[in-house]
């Protein structure tokens, strides 16, 4: 069984394709630097504004430990809010562009 040829040029240049590409880089880009800069903001804190960190939440646990923690439930958040929108928004564009080129 001979496998199907697709012209990726036509493909390339299908207004389905340039929306599916322009709505996925514009989400991964913006949230890329949202975590970026909350990531980042962790050691450039911890260097100049050191009393922050040490400052006591609950008994022996200060907001340094909240803030790394807080990490683990950003990247969370992140992979199942861009599970959410990647099943919703680009498998919905991605099956029309499909069905469009079968």
């Amino acid at each position: 069984m001979a496998a199907k040829q697709y012209d990726w040029s036509k493909i390339a240049q299908n207004p389905k394709y340039l929306e599916l590409k322009s709505r996925k880089r514009k989400f991964l880009f913006g949230w890329w630097l949202a975590s970026s800069i909350y990531y980042f903001s962790l050691p450039i804190l911890s260097g100049y504004a050191p009393a922050l960190f040490k400052a006591k939440a609950i008994g022996v646990i200060n907001l340094g430990y909240l803030f790394i923690l807080s990490q683990f439930v950003m990247a969370f958040f992140v992979a199942i809010y861009y599970t959410k929108v990647a099943n919703s928004e680009f498998d919905r564009l991605t099956d029309e562009l499909v069905r469009e080129f079968q």
